[in-house]
């Protein structure tokens, strides 16, 4: 048997090679064991390599890490409603999951990873795992930069994005139930008008975040749909913009109803937009826009998504897209009897049949209700002959 320099030392009844590593950044030596000479040095080698790029290895957490810095750091000069909304997020997928109890200094991006899908594979939604990535990047990176963990792995973690085309397969209306729930649970809170909005005109996002107050006509209680916000990578720079195009189609150019009672919500929106822009002054950038963020720019997105799927989560609702909302305003509309065609002249579809397709659903429920009603006339025609 060759002969090594680690000496043998009994544990627990059982024998280990043995080497006790002295370190400049060690305040103590360490003591690492090893079944045999190949994982001793193993251990040696990793341990080490940490050492020499002044990586202090800790027993502690990820759970309890990316707790302390959401409290210290990540929340610090954010609004309540956002640390509500981390604090959520953490709540729900973090605290108890699989990554919680691992120690940060083992942490791979594969546990990130395989937990990710594993989320996806129950059937959470993409917004929903993509918000918890979002939470989970950051402290990564932190980690890193506090020389916590050796790589910062946070962006090679990917979530495949599922599609989400009108076709008819991906359509999940809000029950009346949960739409009242979700209003209720959307009072006050930051994009309570664009929600409304949404639910009760039927607009897409896009649509929405491009309305100017020249296309709010408070006379008729109308919307003029004649552009959409997209964000878009620049050929130039590279970088991602905001750029307002036309509609994809003719019939995306449309003036929509909106109910009377979303008008003080929307003259609301217009005078506190009004008083931020006096109080802002030439920081303000003056878009005329429906929709802003809080210095009157284009909002984005992803700050609208973050908000809704925090609001579900809060209200103990399942998890919806905004496209979701189009989906519950249309299928309200064709419970209360209203004709596809109108329908599909809200919604801007192209023909009546893309209409049709999209919202089956709720036709054979349409259906059956009808074949039902023909049932009681004839229950009515059999005792008039009685």
């Amino acid at each position: 048997m060759a002969r090594t320099k680690y000496r043998k030392k009994t544990k627990n009844g059982n024998t280990y090679y043995f080497y006790r590593l002295k370190h400049k950044n060690l305040r103590i030596p360490r003591d690492l064991y090893g079944k045999t000479v190949k994982e001793l040095e193993e251990k040696i080698e990793a341990l080490t390599y940490q050492l020499d790029r002044n990586i202090r290895s800790s027993k502690v957490r990820f759970g309890d890490y990316m707790k302390g810095w959401l409290d210290t750091v990540h929340g610090i000069n954010k609004k309540a409603g956002t640390v509500q909304g981390y604090g959520s997020i953490f709540d729900n997928y973090i605290k108890g999951s699989s990554l919680y109890n691992i120690q940060l200094t083992d942490l791979t991006a594969l546990d990130v990873q395989d937990y990710l899908n594993g989320l996806l594979r129950k059937g959470k939604s993409f917004n929903v795992v993509s918000s918890v990535k979002k939470l989970i990047g950051p402290c990564i990176r932190y980690a890193y930069t506090q020389q916590k963990i050796l790589v910062d792995f946070s962006r090679s973690i990917k979530i495949q994005k599922p599609s989400e085309r009108d076709d008819g397969t991906n359509v999940t209306p809000m029950t009346k139930e949960e739409q009242e729930k979700f209003i209720q649970a959307i009072k006050g809170a930051t994009y309570e008008t664009l929600f409304l909005m949404a639910l009760n005109t039927g607009a897409r996002v896009g649509e929405l975040l491009a309305l100017t107050w020249d296309d709010v006509d408070f006379k008729n209680f109308e919307i003029k749909i004649t552009k959409t916000l997209e964000y878009q990578k620049d050929k130039e720079t590279k970088k991602y913009i905001h750029i307002i195009n036309s509609p994809k189609t003719k019939a995306g150019n449309r003036t929509v109803p909106f109910p009377e009672f979303m008008a003080p919500y929307l003259k609301n929106l217009r005078t506190k937009e009004l008083e931020k822009k006096m109080r802002l002054q030439n920081k303000y950038a003056d878009r005329n826009l429906v929709f802003a963020n809080r210095l009157g720019d284009f909002l984005n997105n992803s700050s609208v998504r973050v908000s809704m799927d925090t609001i579900l989560v809060d209200a103990g609702l399942p998890h919806f897209r905004f496209h979701d909302l189009r989906h519950t305003f249309a299928t309200r509309l064709f419970e209360l009897g209203e004709s596809p065609r109108t329908i599909q002249t809200i919604l801007g579809h192209t023909d009546v049949a893309t209409t049709l397709n999209i919202y089956t659903h709720v036709l054979k429920d349409q259906t059956i209700k009808s074949a039902y009603k023909l049932h009681k006339l004839n229950d009515e025609f059999q005792l008039k002959n009685l």
